[in-house]
């Protein structure tokens, strides 16, 4: 499952949940794809349950805004 809005400067990004086992350091990890500008290296945030299905139920309830705000907060993958 995955969302696309569109950031401050008129970009669109996907986001989707990955994730290892829980418990892992790669535990529910959503993560941001930039799909206007595919050069830009891919980011993520930790989900704070750290449960893939958890993170899967926020993502479809959170608002535009809120994935704005957990981009501006994101890490580049390495």
């Amino acid at each position: 499952m995955a969302r696309t809005f569109v950031d401050q400067n008129f970009l669109t990004w996907e986001a989707y949940v990955s994730g290892g086992q829980p418990n892992s350091p790669e535990a529910a990890r959503i993560f941001f794809l930039c799909l206007d500008a595919r050069t830009t290296p891919a980011r993520f945030v930790e989900h704070e349950s750290r449960s893939v299905a958890a993170a899967e139920r926020d993502l479809l309830k959170v608002t535009d805004e809120d994935l704005r705000g957990m981009l501006a907060r994101s890490v580049q993958t390495a």
